[in-house]
């Protein structure tokens, strides 16, 4: 059985120079996803990934260990997450949002309505507290196709390693 691996480089938060924003890539691990729900894969193998980022970043390099990595589109992800509020007004959703926050679950104690910023990240409540909310919301993902060779060096159990750059935009 082969993995799929992921890294994602990120500034350093305290250089002036480091870019804002998001980015962050996944496998497609989707049950009606492109990789129809799966993890890992058989050498020779495509193995999709999305990649989440806001307007402020582009993609600056794609690099990969084996095989090759390209662009295959974009796609809409819906993402359900719950948003941890620690004695705070605002919390950051895993992935840009596409426009607005769909449904909103409150767990427990409600800290009102919830608004997107505008860095698409951020949802704001119309409280400060403390609270978890359940929020539902479309990101839109970039897809690169990792195609993997039959063999590498005569193994047909390896790792391969995608490298996802990103700058300013």
């Amino acid at each position: 059985m082969a993995n799929a691996t992921i890294r994602v480089q990120f500034g350093n938060p305290d250089d002036a120079s480091a870019v804002p924003g998001h980015l962050s890539a996944e496998v497609d691990t989707r049950p009606t996803g492109l990789n129809g729900g799966r993890s890992s894969f058989s050498p020779g193998e495509t193995a999709y990934i999305l990649v989440f980022k806001t307007d402020d970043v582009s993609i600056t390099d794609t690099i990969c260990s084996a095989g090759s990595l390209s662009p295959h589109g974009t796609t809409t992800v819906t993402v359900t997450e719950e948003l941890m509020f620690e004695d705070a007004d605002t919390a950051t959703l895993g992935k840009p949002a596409r426009s607005s926050l769909g449904q909103v679950v409150w767990f427990g104690r409600s800290l009102g309505e919830l608004t997107l910023q505008s860095d698409r990240v951020t949802a704001k409540a119309a409280n400060k507290g403390v609270g978890v909310a359940k929020v539902t919301y479309d990101a839109l993902a970039q897809v690169y196709a990792l195609v993997s060779p039959a063999t590498l060096n005569g193994e047909t159990d390896f790792s391969i390693l995608a490298l996802i750059k990103g700058g300013a935009a």
